[in-house]
């Protein structure tokens, strides 16, 4: 009987681990293979010697929480049996340094270099196309492949992928700008094709550039500034785990706007005031704890689910420490809420947490302690943050 409980009380806790995570706007169909082991990183204790950090006494009980927390995400380590949606999201979480564990050898190896190796893993199945490379998403039917349009590419973007890094194919040596190339021709922004594209600005931004004109596999001819208005008339609220992924695609594109010389004028004086405008909201419906709204941006909210608190606050203050200048990131509401998360993570230690949930918050946590601390104490994990220097202390209104 006794057996019974815990079984059933573990499979509970795998369910709403796996609920917590951001599903596709549209929602896949339904996948009848068993999902729960990508959604729920396996947590272990042994921490892989090329992710060890120096030890420094000399912090303040914030930076060490934060610090706790990240060090419990690097000790839950990812299998080569995990699903490519769990793992993607694993190397956007602490970064290309990553390593898979081979759970029938022990071998470990570099997860990047074995994905672009042409490894095999659950969901992983690179396309050759006639721009370049696909990537199958949940809406192919592959149920642990990547949930929207663009993602793996955008993430790994994220960490600084050289375009010209080498990928194999079916034998065949391909480039990362392969996938660039594709998610820039497939990109569109006619409403009857209702098309995400909230990690593709970040793509065609950052390897193609902010001011360029294109036509499309559709016959469309684009402008890059095209795709921000599409995306700044989309709805935020409503969009993928709350709008964050939305307005994290527009406030990196702004940053490489502005970094490429453009101003804060037409299409992007918009963005920066969406970004003021959520950035308002986050901090004006955050709860006693310092957590933020369970509600993401529809208004205040505190439920005490544990997943979909990490799942919440780790996607806002992910999108905060990219889009907050550096005066503000420094405000006591926003070490509030990166001390809220850390603890959270560290209250579910030793439990299943979905890698989307926990691995967006990490790599707001790693974002937070780059601006904040700094980046001797992450090593291998140190995070892109794109942001200008032009900036003024104040963003937006």
């Amino acid at each position: 009987m006794r057996t019974k409980k815990v079984t059933w009380l573990l499979l509970m806790g795998v369910l709403g681990a796996f609920f917590a995570a951001c599903a596709p706007v549209t929602p896949p169909p339904e996948d009848k293979t068993d999902k729960t082991d990508e959604e729920a990183p396996t947590p272990v204790l042994h921490l892989p010697e090329v992710l060890h950090t120096p030890r420094d006494d000399k912090v303040t009980p914030a930076q060490a929480r934060v610090r706790a927390a990240i060090d419990a995400v690097r000790r839950r380590e990812l299998l080569m049996t995990h699903g490519f949606w769990t793992v993607f999201h694993g190397i956007l979480g602490l970064g290309p340094s990553l390593q898979l564990r081979n759970d029938m050898t022990g071998e470990r190896v570099n997860a990047m270099d074995y994905i672009f190796a042409g490894g095999e893993m659950r969901g992983l199945g690179f396309l050759p196309t006639k721009y370049g490379l696909d990537v199958p998403s949940a809406k192919d039917g592959i149920g642990v492949g990547q949930g929207h349009q663009d993602q793996f590419v955008a993430e790994m973007g994220q960490w600084g992928m050289p375009a010209d890094r080498k990928v194999i194919v079916l034998g065949k040596e391909y480039t990362f700008m392969d996938f660039v190339r594709e998610s820039q021709m497939r990109a569109s922004v006619n409403p009857k094709r209702n098309q995400e594209l909230s990690w593709a600005v970040i793509v065609v931004g950052q390897y193609v550039g902010t001011d360029v004109t294109w036509t499309n596999m559709f016959g469309e001819k684009l402008h890059y500034e095209d795709m921000i208005r599409y995306e700044l008339d989309q709805s935020v609220e409503n969009a993928a785990c709350g709008g964050t992924h939305r307005l994290f695609g527009l406030t990196w594109s702004y940053y490489l706007h502005l970094n490429r010389g453009g101003k804060a004028e037409g299409v992007w004086k918009e963005v920066v005031e969406k970004i003021a405008k959520y950035r308002d909201n986050a901090k004006e419906h955050q709860n006693p704890d310092g957590s933020l709204s369970t509600d993401f941006f529809k208004g205040p909210g505190n439920s005490q689910d544990k997943s979909l608190r990490i799942n919440t606050t780790g996607h806002m203050l992910e999108w905060l420490a990219l889009a907050l200048t550096d005066e503000e990131i420094k405000e006591q509401w926003v070490e509030d809420a990166a001390v809220a998360l850390s603890q959270m993570i560290l209250d579910v230690e030793g439990s299943p947490v979905a890698g989307g949930t926990l691995y967006h918050a990490v790599h707001g946590l790693l974002m937070y302690h780059a601006r904040v601390y700094g980046t001797e104490w992450l090593g291998l994990n140190n995070p892109v943050i794109p942001l200008p220097r032009s900036l003024q202390a104040k963003t937006g209104p």
